[in-house]
């Protein structure tokens, strides 16, 4: 029988599967670019669909192969409040990014999620939350060719 987590992933891998395929069906009929060697309209839609189902597919999988020897628990009300504030960080990053920048955003952003969700050494939080900020903004930059907000600050 499955366990209440083992349902939740389940029922989480089914619908972001759902979700997947529909956004997939949406963005079918972007077209494509004519210049050779660049990334057309359609390249991050169809990245995003695939990295969606794929990764949708795998909770599925996990979630059903996964033996009765699952030990974890939920603790919902740590739970609760840890999404809640995850949330909430969002949508203050959200609001500052036009205005901070992306890097100047960012940095502050991861390093608050990962504090949330655990880590307390201090020198991998905050190496982390520069590092991965910055190594997202230069392959954005450098290999996608797509600028990332600069803020006006």
């Amino acid at each position: 029988m499955l366990t209440s987590i083992t349902r939740r992933d389940a029922i989480a891998g089914a619908i972001l599967f759902v979700i997947g395929v529909a956004y997939g069906l949406l963005t079918v009929d972007l077209p494509n670019r004519s210049l050779p060697n660049t990334p057309g309209p359609a390249f991050f839609p169809r990245l995003i669909t695939v990295g969606l189902i794929v990764l949708s597919m795998a909770l599925l999988v996990q979630s059903v192969v996964r033996d009765g020897g699952d030990t974890r628990r939920v603790r919902p009300d740590k739970f609760a409040s840890q999404s809640l504030l995850a949330l909430i960080f969002f949508f203050v990053y959200l609001i500052l990014l036009p205005y901070a920048g992306f890097l100047a955003a960012s940095v502050p952003f991861f390093a608050v999620l990962m504090w949330l969700y655990g880590e307390r050494n201090l020198l991998v939080l905050a190496l982390s939350s520069i590092v991965i900020p910055v190594g997202l903004f230069y392959i954005f930059r450098l290999g996608f060719q797509i600028l990332l907000p600069t803020g006006v600050w």
